[in-house]
């Protein structure tokens, strides 16, 4: 092969080797200007913050106590928290199971109970024993309300049996074992109920597990409203009263009084606070009071917890950082700044924390400032309320070098 051929031949080999190098060169910028690019992205400045202050409240010496609110759950307990019994507090499980098994709407009465030979023999055997019970005849038809208001008000130990066995359609210890099977989902881990009216001194919980209860039964209007009557008449009975004695006073509305000897005085309580045009319910629960009147001294000391706590509730603002509460970001370096132009206030207590999320609902590209580009979802307790937040600087797309020169 001659010197010119050969020089020939290596001269189109490098042309080609540039030519396709080149066509190499214009592809992956092609793909790199076309290949998508990472999403933007919000995050809040902070995850949580914690209202101003904090919590306090003096529990009494004897027994154990707690409270809390119908959507915040428990707050603060005193350090005793051993399960003992509870009394006919258990009636708060029974009341919750029938309503939960056979809802009712305000206004209603529900399915009606026919009394039997039993049910009587059950009344008068409770009543030989001492226990609370509420008078029934052979033929007696009772509506669901009117066995609620026998359960509640007067305490009746033999109602509690009866609508047991309405609710499993089977023995008393299928009920028992649907109320500690309950307990377990509502997260009451040191309750166990051995009887549906709280006699037996078996049925133990801790105030803080009661509160817990306590916190979903008081979401249902029909049992609010039942816990809070003075008194009902009832068609054999007659008028009964409501075992609770501070009903009426001190703001108290509910919810559920008991007293044995073994376990002392017991009353779970209910007090109402409007914040706004809300209106919560602060809960509370004082067990095992051994005085002389114990029922009287749970009364008493309920009364005095939930005077501490009741000041404590309120609205609280919530600032708004000073570079909001949160920020876009991008991986071409792009920022901004994300805010609300909304007054932002929270129900709670102090020292109560407080938890952020931020979730983007505009990602098309070019945003200009102050548009509505996520929301902020602000928890307190089980309570969530959404913000919208406002970009403040522009959130302009990736310009073509950092689409070619990105890795």
């Amino acid at each position: 092969m001659s010197e010119s051929l050969r020089s020939l031949r290596s001269s189109n080999f490098k042309g080609i080797f540039v030519l396709l190098l080149i066509v190499l060169v214009i592809v992956g910028g092609i793909v790199q200007i076309v290949r998508k690019y990472p999403s933007i992205e919000a995050k809040p400045v902070a995850e949580s913050s914690k209202l101003p202050g904090s919590f306090s409240v003096n529990f009494p010496e004897q027994g154990e106590s707690a409270v809390g609110t119908e959507n915040l759950g428990v707050i603060a307990a005193s350090s005793v928290k051993n399960p003992i019994p509870i009394a006919s507090v258990a009636k708060i499980m029974t009341a919750y199971l029938v309503l939960k098994t056979y809802p009712l709407k305000p206004g209603e009465d529900g399915p009606s109970l026919t009394m039997v030979a039993n049910d009587v023999d059950e009344y008068l055997d409770g009543l030989n024993k001492g226990h609370s019970v509420l008078k029934v005849e052979v033929g007696e038809v009772l509506t669901e309300r009117q066995l609620l208001q026998g359960l509640l008000l007067p305490s009746g130990g033999n109602i509690a049996k009866r609508v047991g066995r309405w609710v499993t359609g089977s023995d008393d210890a299928s009920f028992v074992a649907k109320m500690n099977e309950t307990a377990k989902s509502l997260g009451m881990e040191d309750t166990n109920y051995a009887d549906a009216s709280g006699v037996s001194a078996a049925t133990v919980s801790t105030a803080s597990d009661q509160i817990k209860l306590a916190q979903i039964v008081m979401q249902d209007p029909v049992f609010r409203e039942i816990v809070a009557m003075p008194q009902a008449t009832l068609p054999v009975a007659g008028t009964v009263y409501n075992v609770n004695g501070l009903l009426g006073s001190h703001g108290i509305v509910g919810i559920k009084t008991g007293s044995t000897t073994k376990a002392g005085g017991n009353f779970v309580s209910a007090t109402p606070i409007t914040v706004g045009d809300e209106t919560h319910y602060i809960l509370g629960a004082v067990f095992g009071q051994k005085s002389v009147e114990p029922l009287k001294s749970a009364l008493d000391e309920s009364v005095n917890l939930l005077d501490q706590a009741r000041t404590q509730f309120k609205a609280f603002p919530v600032t708004q950082p000073s570079s909001g509460f949160g920020q876009i970001t991008t991986a071409w370096g792009t920022k901004s700044d994300l805010k609300t132009t909304q007054a932002i206030q929270v129900f709670g207590y102090p020292g109560m924390e407080v938890k952020y999320s931020i979730k983007l609902i505009k990602t098309e590209l070019p945003i200009s400032p102050n548009t509505k580009v996520a929301t902020l979802t602000i928890q307190a307790g089980q309570e969530t309320q959404t913000i919208p937040l406002q970009n403040v600087q522009p959130i302009k797309p990736p310009s073509l070098l950092w689409k070619l020169l990105r890795i």
